[in-house]
This record gives structure tokens, C-alpha cells and sequence, in this order.
């Protein structure tokens, strides 16, 4: 088997952008040179890496498995190029909402301290809860576990408590903490997401309500919490939320019993990188378990 970077790099664009049209614009070649690589890259695994529909393509259980692999040879590519070129590419650490809350200042210098180029910080919203690791667009990602996603390592570095954000009218709204039985009757915003991990652990049932009116989806948490503003449901959150996104007309109560979430730093298993691995490994030494 005869692996080319420009082979990878096919495969990885059309990933990423779910096109072989967008894959040869991003790569700057014709859509036959993407095709034809990714033809070949799918000969040599034996079976197909890729699902083609009519609405979009994606990568099959077994591409997904490739992608991270092919995802680490084509960055490491890249950043070598950018080293020897004295352009070191752009390192991206994506987060979700209030994720790292005070952290991030000391996530960044710890990755800051072992990359060459300029790091970047990303905002992704709850459709996307991988912060683009899966895609290739993050090279570390804060993000809230647990995820759909054994392609990833993480290391937790920080916990919260998990609360519900209610309508300041809603009467449990004037309570100091609540528990799941007095929640019961409610519609709930949940995650827009394919992330069966994340959603189901952001579903009430996850802590114990049992009596669920109805559900309505939310694309980002800005919009779960006008969602919420607006008398449409209450939401699970936790004080990070409350610190960092305070919306009036809104009230975030705390679960009873210390109910806790966690925060966590992940990166691609796959990925070798010096500067991925000495990141990982600061955090873990600045952090520890959270």
C-alpha cells in the first residue's frame, strides 16, 4: 500500500466539508483529482471510507476510524511545511460556551509555551459539542463530556454544578435548590446535535426527572436561554452558565445534592504533535482530575 499526502488530504477535505465540490475549492484542484484520490485511498482500505448520499457525503463507521489518523498525518504535514516555510500554521483550540470558565487563561499559555505560530480560540455551539476536533477544524478543544467521540483522549479539568434554568416566573425559580421530582410536567430545550452522548446526558432523565411534557430543540445556548426567557421550557445548565451568560427573565437553580458536571480538554487520539501531546500533558500537571 502507497499512501499519498495529497491522498489524505483529499479524504480529510471531503470530510470536513461534506462535498467533493467544496473539497477541490479548499484544496485549489479540479473535483476529478479529489475523486480520484479518494478512489484510491478506498481501494487500498479494501472498502468504502465514505457515504455518499444525495444531500451530502460523510465518512462510514470505518472512514471515521481513518479520519482521525489521516487528520494527524496531513496536520503534522502542515505544520512541519509551515516551520521549514518560517510560516508555522495557526494552532485553534475550540471551546463550547462557558466551558473553561477561569481556566482558559492558563489553557492558553500552556499551549502558547509549545507552539511555534499563532493560537487561536473558536466558539462552537451545542451542535457541534467535539469543537471541531471531528472535523479537523480544532486542534484542542474545552469541551463538556460525555461525547460520541472514541476518536478523542481527554484529561478533566474542572468540575460544576449542574443546575436548571427556569422562567423567572416559573415558581421553583424563588428556590435555593430543586430536585428532579419537583421538575416533573415541564418542557425541556435540548441540544440540536447528533451527539447521542451529549444529548442524552443533557436530557432531563439524566438526572432523574421522569415526567417530561415535551422537548424543544436548541441549535446554541444563547438560544436555549431566550428559549427559556420567552416561557418555552426550562433547561439543564450549571453555575458556569449563570456566571457567564446571565439573561434576564432567567433564573439558574441549582439540583439538589451537588449533582456535578465535568469540564474537560480533548484532543484527537491519533494526533502526535509535540505541541498537542505537551499541552495535554501541562494540563494534566496544572489540573490534575479537576
Amino acid at each position: 500500500m502507497t499512501l499519498t499526502l495529497p491522498g489524505l488530504r483529499a479524504f480529510v477535505a471531503v470530510a470536513r466539508t461534506g462535498s467533493f465540490s467544496a473539497a477541490a475549492r479548499m484544496l485549489q484542484v479540479r473535483q476529478p483529482t479529489v475523486s480520484e484520490s479518494v478512489r484510491r485511498l478506498e481501494a487500498a482500505a479494501g472498502q468504502p471510507l465514505l457515504l455518499r448520499t444525495r444531500e451530502q457525503v460523510r465518512p462510514t463507521d470505518f472512514g471515521r476510524r481513518i479520519l482521525a489518523h489521516a487528520m494527524a498525518a496531513v496536520d503534522a504535514a502542515d505544520e512541519l511545511e509551515g516551520l521549514l516555510g518560517g510560516v508555522p500554521r495557526p494552532f485553534t483550540v475550540g471551546f463550547l460556551g462557558e466551558a473553561a470558565a477561569g481556566r482558559t487563561r492558563d489553557l492558553l499559555r500552556a499551549v502558547e509555551s509549545r507552539v511555534a505560530g499563532d493560537v487561536r480560540l473558536r466558539r462552537y455551539d451545542v451542535d457541534e459539542p467535539s469543537c471541531g476536533l471531528l472535523t479537523g477544524q480544532s486542534d484542542l478543544a474545552i469541551v463538556w463530556p460525555p461525547l460520541d467521540a472514541p476518536g478523542l483522549e481527554m484529561v478533566t479539568i474542572a468540575t460544576d454544578r449542574r443546575c436548571v434554568a427556569l422562567p423567572a416566573s416559573d415558581p421553583l425559580a424563588r428556590r435555593a435548590e430543586v430536585t428532579p421530582e419537583e421538575l416533573g410536567g415541564r418542557v425541556w430545550v435540548l441540544p440540536r446535535t447528533a451527539d447521542a452522548a451529549y444529548s442524552g446526558f443533557r436530557h432531563p432523565a439524566a438526572v432523574g426527572v421522569a415526567d417530561v411534557a415535551g422537548t424543544v430543540l436548541s441549535g446554541s445556548l444563547e438560544e436555549t436561554l431566550e428559549l427559556v426567557a420567552a416561557g418555552r421550557g426550562c433547561a439543564l445548565a450549571s453555575t458556569s452558565t449563570d456566571e457567564h451568560y446571565a439573561r434576564s427573565h432567567v433564573v439558574i437553580v441549582p439540583l439538589a445534592g451537588d449533582v456535578r458536571c465535568t469540564v474537560a480538554l480533548a484532543w484527537r487520539a491519533a494526533d502526535r504533535r509535540p505541541a498537542v501531546r505537551g499541552a495535554a500533558g501541562e494540563a494534566v500537571r496544572l489540573f490534575g482530575a479537576g
